[in-house]
């Protein structure tokens, strides 16, 4: 509806160049009771969706009431309120085994929020005798260390198209919006000298890891 309303807009406003001023302001009036209606319309099928627990959609709508308009009040806090309980939405939580590598623990989605919650601890040790060269990272990709990082944090990377990309700090807890599909996979921050036993609780909400054709609200757990 959003787009059929554009292409009306565009075309009216095409149409001025070849009216006269009491066309054109009939034209004017038409345009804006054009808005008018679609607003109206899509504060309605907002509603609705909210009520049918489709919150990402209700917000797309509310989204699109505040291109059209951006003084109507109300609007700002109702997708910021949207936002949240979207991110709140699909709680799901994660056993990490720390003594493992790189783990895969589930899917995230283009430009779609996810929350990262950590809780637990675990403990490290030395697989051999330190000695003045200090610790190898190694490769971070290949489970070595990242150095930006600080020892012993969570960290993660993207897999996409059957490839990795670049590591970045997790820690105890953050939010994410991945720039495209792809599975999320997590470590501990260590170098290769360093063993970790123990599990880590990985507490995950928002989008991620949805069946198909799914939404955080509509998937709650």
């Amino acid at each position: 509806m959003f787009i059929f309303i554009a292409s009306i807009m565009l075309f009216l406003a095409t149409e001025l160049s070849g009216q006269d001023e009491g066309e054109s302001n009939a034209l004017d009036m038409r345009t804006r009771k054009a808005i008018q209606v679609f607003i109206r319309d899509a504060k309605e099928i907002a509603i609705e969706y909210e009520k049918n627990g489709d919150l990402q959609k209700a917000k797309n709508m509310y989204q699109q009431i505040q291109r059209l308009d951006n003084r109507i009040s109300g609007v700002d806090q109702k997708i910021e309120l949207l936002e949240q309980q979207l991110v709140n939405g699909n709680r799901q939580v994660f056993m990490l085994d720390t003594s493992k590598g790189w783990t895969p623990i589930g899917m995230v989605y283009q430009a779609r929020k996810f929350r990262v919650l950590t809780a637990g601890t675990y403990t490290m040790t030395l697989k051999n005798e330190p000695s003045a060269k200090g610790f190898e990272y190694a490769d971070v990709k290949k489970n070595g260390m990242n150095p930006d990082f600080p020892l012993g944090s969570l960290i993660g990377v993207y897999h996409a198209d059957k490839k990795a990309g670049k590591p970045f700090l997790i820690g105890e807890e953050t939010t994410l919006v991945p720039e495209k599909n792809a599975i999320l996979y997590v470590k501990i921050n260590v170098p290769p000298a360093i063993g970790c036993e123990g599990v880590i609780n990985i507490g995950t909400s928002g989008w991620f890891n949805l069946p198909a054709n799914s939404s955080p609200s509509t998937n709650s757990k």
